[in-house]
């Protein structure tokens, strides 16, 4: 493949991720992505620290505080004081932030499934295979990151 083509298939990879992840809006009631994302981390993590928890989601400081708070307020985390540093918290998920990831998870692929639904059964493998070298070069590329993209957001 020539680089001319790499970027072309860059461009179209990045068009079709971008339409998918629009289409793939919540409900006007349901959980943004940015907060899907902060709670797949947590969960994933078991109890972090808001300020590495911004670190792994790429968000200012100022931005996970305001998100941090929208999601206690919605009872979906709590703060625990930090066993090795009382001067800061941790955040973990309730059994409401567990039960709201888990639906969002949900409702996201079945979306991806009836998309995958319109694919033969080649280019399905040929997906497959695409998705697993995409989720390596993303661990590869983000190793602070580890795990971060095996399970779905």
């Amino acid at each position: 493949m020539t680089d001319a083509d790499r970027r072309d298939l860059a461009r179209r990879l990045t068009f079709v991720v971008g339409t998918i992840n629009r289409r793939l809006r919540p409900p006007a009631d349901g959980l943004s992505h940015v907060a899907v994302s902060a709670l797949s981390s947590i969960s994933r993590a078991g109890a972090v620290r808001p300020g590495d928890l911004a670190r792994m989601e790429g968000i200012a400081a100022p931005g996970m505080t305001r998100l941090v708070a929208d999601l206690e307020q919605h009872g979906l985390v709590e703060r625990t004081a930090d066993p090795h540093d009382r001067r800061s918290t941790l955040l973990s998920l309730t059994a409401a932030g567990e039960r709201e990831l888990q639906e969002a998870r949900t409702s996201r692929s079945a979306w991806v499934a009836r998309l995958l639904d319109e694919v033969g059964p080649d280019d399905l493998a040929a997906v497959e295979r695409a998705v697993t070298a995409l989720e390596a070069a993303l661990l590869a590329a983000t190793p602070e990151r580890s795990g971060r993209h095996t399970q779905p957001v």
